[in-house]
């Protein structure tokens, strides 16, 4: 069984012992901290994989602090809150959370959405590869050129990079695209239109270096696949 070190963060000792109760039976080792002060000396006492984390925290807010995760040591971040609003989703993914829940939540996919991250950052912790000129470094979630600078992408549009490569050449239909992209696993017809927007907007950034076929292609009426060999480094 995949185990993770997870950190449960919320201020309502029922919730922390139920999510604690869900992800131990699932082989993960779990603390629990009722605010953002718990939760640092909980971290500095010992290592963590995974924080799940609810926003309405007294003191420093969930928000703040999924931003200090994401700014400091190798961390997850999946926020579990009763905020459906769209906004605040989008905030958070932009800025660097790997997955959202809004309350309530089923057991099951507690779970599973804390398994997927793990193994998702397991697998590309220290990654990199070459995508034609370009190098792409999946733990720091940048794109570098052939002289080291660093591209310039939005999180929507790494995350449907890393995906495409992690096709290693298949097509990889817009469905799970949108899936990658959004972390919600919907992907309504908004969606993937939004895919199509991204891949747009991320071959004409890749397109300035290539300077060869394109690196992006387009299997029409299904998705699309890496138009070059990804060799990992």
């Amino acid at each position: 069984m995949e185990s993770a070190r997870v950190i449960v963060v919320d201020d309502e000792p029922l919730t922390c012992a139920t999510y604690a109760k869900i992800l131990e039976q699932e082989g993960h080792t779990v603390r629990t901290a009722s605010d953002v002060f718990a939760c640092r000396a909980a971290i500095k006492a010992g290592p963590a994989d995974i924080v799940v984390l609810d926003l309405g925290l007294p003191g420093v807010d969930g928000v703040t602090f999924a931003s200090e995760l994401r700014g400091g040591d190798d961390i997850g971040v999946i926020v579990v809150t009763s905020r459906s609003d769209m906004d605040t989703r989008i905030a958070l993914l932009k800025d660097g959370a790997d997955d959202y829940l809004v309350k309530p939540v089923h057991p099951g996919e507690l779970a599973a959405r804390v398994l997927s991250v793990h193994r998702r950052r397991a697998r590309h912790r220290g990654v990199r590869y070459r995508l034609g000129p370009w190098t792409v470094d999946v733990e720091r979630r940048t794109v570098f050129d052939r002289y080291g600078q660093a591209l310039n992408t939005t999180r929507g549009e790494f995350d449907l990079l890393a995906r495409l490569i992690e096709g290693q050449g298949k097509i990889i239909s817009r469905e799970l695209l949108s899936e990658a992209v959004s972390r919600s696993g919907g992907g309504g017809d908004s969606d993937i239109r939004s895919v199509d927007a991204l891949v747009s907007r991320l071959r004409r950034k890749l397109a300035h270096e290539s300077g060869g076929p394109a690196l992006v292609i387009t299997a029409p009426g299904f998705g699309y696949r890496l138009g070059s060999t990804v060799e990992p480094l």
